[in-house]
């Protein structure tokens, strides 16, 4: 089921279909006599790749998602938890991997995606500014190669934090996954959940289904360059692609667990 999601996800994302509608559009111009069929196709994938290329329209899309939680701040969550005597302060910090991308020979830090990065980089931060508290890095393993927390982990050590402050969660393979392991680990403890602004939303609803409710701490926001903004807002790049195909798969990836009764 893994691996089939991951091809599906492959076949249906925007720049896919644009593809496979110009794909079957020329087959119907040069094969066929189905001329009208054939322009139509041809029509529609130019339309569906310029709309999804256009950074100031896919952008605008990802940012119904990153808008949904504001930024971790600690000063309300220390107030709010002051004001609640049964909570014990924030001890663990839950970072979400976002997968790994560079070669096996390379040094740790040039195999982590850019989205594990600055999870990592985020959830480090949190982690000095809160005392005594816990890195949970939660990611195990995809096709090949070792688990992403333990590359997580490596990362982070050589960026000072202490071995014996990390717990490593290597079972979880998909999005889904993160709150049933992670629950085991928490119990009825406050945390902070660490993840891409975008894949917020999907995570906190996957969490809630588990009966956890952490604090939500985003990271890694689109913004464009306000530079450049007006001449490229609409004009098609491979970044708006990018962002077309984050949006894409946070939103499917929402109705597929919706259907699951996962959220």
């Amino acid at each position: 089921m893994f691996f089939l999601k991951k091809v599906l996800a492959t076949i249906f994302s925007p720049l896919s279909i644009s593809l496979e509608l110009l794909f079957l559009g020329i087959l119907c111009l040069w094969l066929t006599k189905r001329q009208w069929t054939g322009r139509i196709l041809v029509s529609l994938a130019f339309f569906l790749l310029v709309v999804s290329s256009a950074e100031g329209i896919s952008g605008r899309i990802l940012q119904t998602l990153e808008s949904q939680y504001s930024p971790i701040n600690l000063s309300k969550i220390s107030a709010q938890l002051g004001q609640q005597e049964s909570h014990p302060p924030i001890k663990w910090i839950v970072v979400l991997a976002g997968g790994l991308v560079g070669d096996q020979r390379l040094p740790y830090q040039l195999q982590i995606s850019h989205h594990s990065r600055v999870r990592l980089l985020e959830g480090i931060r949190l982690y000095r500014l809160l005392p005594g508290s816990k890195l949970i890095l939660t990611g195990g393993i995809g096709f090949d190669g070792p688990p992403a927390a333990t590359t997580l982990s490596r990362v982070a050590e050589e960026l000072g934090v202490r071995r014996e402050d990390m717990i490593l969660e290597v079972e979880a393979r998909d999005t889904k996954d993160h709150p049933l392991y992670v629950r085991d680990l928490v119990k009825k403890d406050p945390f902070i959940l660490v993840t891409s602004a975008f894949h917020m939303p999907r995570a906190m609803k996957l969490f809630a289904k588990q009966g956890l409710f952490p604090f939500p701490a985003p990271i890694g926001h689109w913004s464009p360059s306000h530079d450049e903004w007006f001449s490229k807002s609409l004009w098609p790049t491979s970044a708006g692609i990018r962002l077309a195909e984050l949006s894409y798969h946070e939103y499917v990836g929402m109705g597929w667990a919706w259907l699951r009764g996962q959220i």
